[in-house]
């Protein structure tokens, strides 16, 4: 190796020896754990609110029940209604159907 390179890479790594190591603070490892450690207050909830979300879910349950109870009730046949339609419109004429499956009285 070059002369040069050699004693810029010696002056560099002695420049090192000289180097302290950093001490931090005597307090400091307290300190980080005084943060990390969350202060738990107690949290109170006013009864007003207890009541109004109690009845909250209440309304929604009854809500729900209505909807599931509407929708479970029997559909209504309206056969007399569709035959009409088809009848009106032409869609299956009655005349040109080849079997009794296909007849107008199971529409």
């Amino acid at each position: 190796m070059e002369p040069e390179k050699e004693k810029w890479i010696n002056d560099v790594l002695g420049s090192l020896n000289n180097i302290q190591q950093a001490e931090p603070s005597p307090f400091l490892f307290a300190k980080i754990q005084n943060r990390l450690v969350p202060v738990r207050q107690t949290v109170y909830v006013s009864t007003r609110t207890v009541w109004l979300v109690a009845a909250s879910f209440a309304f929604l349950t009854l809500l729900n029940w209505q909807v599931i109870d509407q929708s479970v009730l029997p559909i209504t046949n309206h056969t007399k209604d569709l035959n009409t339609v088809i009848s009106d419109m032409q869609l299956y004429p009655a005349t040109n159907q080849l079997y009794d499956v296909w007849s107008e009285q199971n529409y």
